[in-house]
């Protein structure tokens, strides 16, 4: 686009953009010739100075896109460094049908698909052709949780191709080379995405040095990213985090870091900070004559209570009382394995027990802020299935689905396989929200279980068939086990001309035709041959 000056246009519209027109003045670019006209006319029309920002957005949007112009022949050579023999490790596809569906699939199929196809693809040492490699560049330019897959069947000339068009430079780099750059420069001049990242990473292999160089760093950070930052440190946590967390969770400006460093010292037992607050719990967990325990709250706030980061003062919005205010605060800071030390009871037992107490509503709400803070562990996991097992209704705002979440997938499957069997009659909303959680718990790549994919199946039947379209069922197909899609694939591809509209084939029937290149394209990736 001849117009447009040497600085980006956009450099102006960023700050107004982002703050807003009320606290930054918008000024448009000064551009010549008509486009420079538009602008002008842009910001003489609006009503408002953000209807002028959106318009001449669009406009300089519509104005680049029309503008772009391919490359001279001359300059970019068919062939550069012998892209063809670079690519040793994977074959260009060839098939015309998986790349036509390849091309479908870059275009229309859900997301999970997206990613699990292509990583099959990769696995199995294909590489994308010539041809596809615009639009899977386009698409995973659009998004970004897509471009790990994709990059994973660029082969070099997609990288090479990369190189030679802006919005896709996101590709241009190899892996390797990205990884060269100094972990220092990369700690310093990321984003707080990528720092996050990078710390998530060094945390699992180099615990001490991945806490160090957040210590190093935590004075020049705002508020937001040191707490974000910190909370990394869930990831390997130690006894050797116990100095850094203690003098932030008393010494840190921000609530919210010192609120963040606590809850990590709460996963630690036998830290300082957790001692405390088993001690201070004591007086308040005792037995009583007939040799059962009894949990009362305090009878007025302590002063010492401040530098424990606990608050007298009950929110006027919180549900609790003040006393159950207190006790809450109490019990947040003591680890789980705590009470089943202290008590001799195991979670199970636990759960059962605080159901008959006056202030399980407090005691619940503190094990489950501790519980949903923690890594997975054998604790954890025994506190989540007595959670499942005896809910505590009232007490807790969450849903049974919030525990469920905190699980591996496998060990959800025995709750979801009881409360489908438990279904007997139409229970849309609870057919619909097992479909949900089902889907959410396997990311691609992942599926459920033979078992329970049959009895997903079977209970569809159960739901109302005016209701149909209102399932994710593209969504299911991509995480079923692959012993039930071709009776889905049959079933979509069959007219119920006989059978009554209404009935549950029929309009299951009609509800999957619209999903039927999911199936066949799920069909085509577990038939992919190799390389």
């Amino acid at each position: 686009m001849s117009t447009l000056q040497t600085t980006s246009p956009w450099k102006s519209l960023l700050p107004p953009a982002m703050v807003g027109t009320d606290k930054k003045p918008l000024t448009l670019p000064a551009l010549q010739d008509a486009v420079g006209a538009l602008l002008t006319q842009v910001q003489a029309q609006a009503s408002s100075p953000a209807q002028a920002l959106l318009q001449a957005a669009g406009v300089l949007t519509v104005c680049e896109r029309a503008g772009q112009r391919p490359m001279a022949a001359a300059s970019i050579p068919p062939n550069p460094h012998g892209l063809a023999a670079a690519d040793t490790t994977q074959v260009a596809l060839h098939d015309s049908a998986l790349i036509d569906t390849v091309r479908w699939l870059l275009t229309e199929a859900p997301q999970r698909l997206q990613i699990d196809w292509l990583q099959h693809l990769a696995a199995a040492g294909w590489r994308l052709p010539p041809n596809l490699l615009p639009l899977a560049l386009d698409t995973a330019q659009r998004a970004s949780v897509l471009r790990p897959a994709v990059l994973a069947v660029l082969g070099e000339r997609g990288r090479w191709l990369a190189r030679h068009h802006r919005t896709w430079r996101y590709a241009a780099e190899n892996v390797s080379n990205a990884d060269s750059t100094p972990l220092e420069t990369r700690w310093q001049e990321g984003t707080l995405s990528q720092r996050l990242q990078l710390l998530q990473g060094e945390r699992q292999h180099q615990p001490s040095a991945a806490r160090d160089r957040l210590q190093a760093s935590l004075t020049d950070l705002p508020a937001k990213e040191r707490a974000e930052l910190l909370a990394v440190l869930q990831t390997g946590l130690s006894a050797e985090d116990e100095t850094l967390l203690t003098r932030l969770a008393s010494q840190d400006r921000s609530r919210d870091v010192r609120h963040i460093a606590r809850t990590l010292l709460v996963q630690l037992p036998d830290s300082a900070i957790s001692q405390r607050a088993g001690t201070r719990l004591v007086p308040h967990l005792v037995l009583d004559a007939r040799q059962r325990w009894v949990i009362t709250p305090p009878e007025a706030a302590d002063p010492s209570w401040k530098d424990e980061g606990i608050e007298a003062e009950r929110p006027t919005h919180d549900k609790l009382g003040e006393r159950a205010w207190w006790l809450y605060q109490l019990a947040r800071q003591v680890p789980l394995s705590w009470w089943q030390q202290h008590t001799g009871m195991a979670p199970d037992a636990l759960l059962q027990w605080v159901h008959k107490n006056d202030w399980a509503d407090a005691v619940v709400r503190a094990w489950w802020e501790v519980l949903r803070a923690a890594p997975i562990s054998a604790t954890t996991m025994a506190w989540c299935k007595a959670f499942l097992d005896h809910w505590p209704n009232k007490a807790m705002q969450d849903t049974p689905a919030a525990v469920l979440a905190l699980l591996p997938a496998a060990e959800r499957e025995p709750y979801w396989h009881s409360t489908l069997q438990a279904m007997t009659k139409p229970q849309q909303g609870a057919l619909e929200e097992i479909l949900q959680q089902v889907i959410a718990a396997h990311p691609p790549g992942q599926y459920v279980s033979q078992a329970l994919s049959a009895l997903l199946v079977n209970k569809l039947a159960l739901y109302k068939s005016r209701y149909y379209y209102g399932l994710p069922l593209g969504e299911l197909c991509c995480v079923l086990h692959h012993s039930e899609l071709p009776a889905l694939q049959i079933l979509a591809s069959t007219h119920h001309s006989t059978q009554p509209e209404d009935s549950v084939a029929a309009a299951l029937s009609q509800a999957l035709r619209p999903h039927l290149p999911t199936l066949k394209a799920l069909d085509a990736m577990r038939q992919l041959p190799r390389a």
